[in-house]
């Protein structure tokens, strides 16, 4: 009997060294220490590299470390020498996930769901993929499918709710996320979700008190919480908190911030530069986000230039010239990056985002009157499309754009259909020209079908490339109307009176009536429960008074 139960649970001077470590191991991953349990399995993996057990466990420890990587590759073998293992597949799928390579973890998770249909963890995951991918309709399916399965899961309600919010459906992603806010206050991602639904129903002051009251969690990581500071950067600005804004803002280059994010991905060796004197030095300024922005943020350039400072600025090819002759003592170049987001030429001293300037230079809402540098057209641009336009003298020359180039169920909520214009492109005395780029053509044809009219454009104007001939065109405008896209920047750039069609915006800095960053913009800011195109009946009168 003593033997028996000697072989079940042998003493320790029984048990071999192999034994011993596995113990150890048991305790490390159950007590969190996932390092001390890396080690102990080198040891034993360094003779038995082809146990699988021992590869799923290192796995699953460099997963909980976040050594993604190293986990795919342990995983790998697992799932290669046992493909129905479904607890290796599943984390298989989140070390694919987590190395940005969710076209691969699709179709491990669907196979997963295939050898067990109640995975919840496959549901979850799959259910991320789906919305990182835009498949808004199937996301909210899965979510709804992992809540039946798991009816008090918080994780599903929030991603239920992303789901909901996605569609639009706001409301009900409102009523999701607490759900899943109330099942655990203390699930950062959740609560950061509900305040970015709280923003889209324009409650700013309420998404602001959330975020702020994440930042006093206790568990709270040091990357999500650069990544709440950066969200709560856009409630104070929405709420005219100007200093408090642009500061929070500067947290925007946070390694949890989406690929997208350009700003998060750029990388320097030199430190940044925060308007301390730097006579002497070489000033490196550099793009981010969309090319409207960094007209918009250009704006402070004005400031940086009376400095007489030594400047190298780095932006998008297509503004280069324009940005030379502006500013003709600065070293004007193109954007160059290698593939790892370092600068390619390594020739200043100091860096700033051309996004960090507002930080330096506009601080409060007077400091928008400043008088800026006007960009400098080039002349034979102006006069080329002054002399096509010269038949229609008797007209309002007016610049149109009534969508992006880029299409999702989110951003068609703040742009509209040309149809949505009859009202405007059916005034006698107006003349209208396209400014809207990318593929449009047959949105005019049936739109001059359809009211008798012609809209002015030109085979060989490229209005997403050749920005030269684009701003000598809209300088020859009377006004443009247009949603938010780069035109309203650059139209206002140009000094050109600009009726924006907008949803509220953090751009407006707290303001009702004005466009801070450019006076020359009268903006129609559409309430939430309204399309903007309601504000489009309004405009030809503020044409004819302007």
């Amino acid at each position: 009997m003593l033997l028996k139960w000697w072989k079940v649970n042998p003493p320790p001077f029984f048990m071999s060294n192999e034994n011993k470590l596995q113990i150890k191991i048991n305790r490390a991953m159950s007590s969190g220490n996932f390092s001390s349990a890396i080690e102990l399995l080198d040891k034993i993996l360094s003779t038995k590299p082809l146990n699988l057990n021992l590869l799923m466990t290192r796995g699953e420890a460099h997963l909980r470390l976040e050594n993604f990587e190293l986990a795919l590759r342990d995983l790998a073998k697992v799932v290669e020498a046992d493909n129905k293992n479904v607890t290796a597949l599943v984390n298989f799928s989140v070390a694919l996930i987590r190395c940005n390579m969710q076209n691969d973890a699709k179709p491990v998770l669907e196979y997963v769901l295939e050898l067990d249909p109640e995975n919840f963890d496959a549901h979850i995951n799959l259910c991320n993929i789906y919305q990182s991918i835009g498949q808004s309709e199937e996301c909210l399916k899965l979510a709804m499918r992992a809540i039946e399965i798991r009816p008090n899961a918080m994780i599903a309600y929030n991603n239920l709710g992303t789901a909901f919010g996605d569609l639009n459906m706001v409301k009900e992603a409102r009523e999701a996320l607490s759900i899943a806010h109330q099942i655990d206050p203390m699930y950062v991602t959740t609560a950061i979700n509900l305040a970015q639904i709280e923003v889209k129903l324009a409650n700013f002051a309420v998404a602001a008190q959330l975020y702020e009251k994440l930042l006093l969690l206790k568990n709270i990581s040091p990357s999500e919480s650069e990544l709440v500071k950066y969200y709560l950067s856009y409630c104070y600005l929405h709420l005219g908190r100007i200093p408090e804004g642009w500061e929070n803002y500067e947290f925007g280059s946070g390694s949890l911030l989406p690929g997208t994010a350009f700003r998060s991905r750029r990388k320097f060796n030199q430190p940044k530069w925060n308007g301390e004197d730097i006579k002497g030095k070489k000033l490196l300024i550099w793009r981010e986000q969309g090319l409207g922005d960094e007209i918009e943020f250009a704006t402070c350039l004005t400031d940086v230039y009376e400095l007489n400072l030594d400047v190298i600025l780095e932006c998008d090819p297509r503004l280069v010239d324009i940005y030379q002759r502006t500013f003709p003592t600065f070293h004007v170049r193109p954007e160059s990056i290698t593939v790892d987001y370092f600068p390619v030429a390594d020739d200043f001293d100091i860096q700033c985002a051309v996004g960090s300037l507002p930080r330096l230079f506009r601080r409060n809402i007077n400091s928008f009157e400043r008088e800026i540098i006007p960009l400098k057209i080039k002349e034979s641009a102006i006069q080329d499309f002054q002399t096509r336009l010269s038949k229609y003298s008797d007209k309002k020359l007016i610049g149109i754009c009534w969508r992006s180039g880029i299409f999702s169920i989110g951003r068609n909520l703040n742009y509209t259909a040309l149809i949505d214009w009859q009202e405007l492109l059916t005034q006698s005395n107006f003349k209208f020209v396209n400014l809207q780029y990318g593929e449009c053509e047959s949105e005019l044809l049936e739109i001059e079908a359809s009211l008798g009219i012609d809209i002015l454009r030109w085979q060989d104007l490229d209005l997403k490339n050749d920005l030269e001939n684009l701003f000598g065109l809209i300088k020859n405008l009377d006004a443009v109307v247009t949603v938010g896209t780069a035109v309203s920047s650059i139209a206002s750039s140009c000094n050109v009176p600009t009726y924006l069609l907008m949803k509220p915006s953090w751009l407006m800095l707290g303001q009702k009536d004005i466009y801070p960053w450019y006076r020359c913009i009268t903006p129609l800011v559409a309430e939430n429960d309204t399309h903007i195109a309601e504000k489009i009946k309004l405009i030809p009168n503020l044409i004819r008074n302007q």
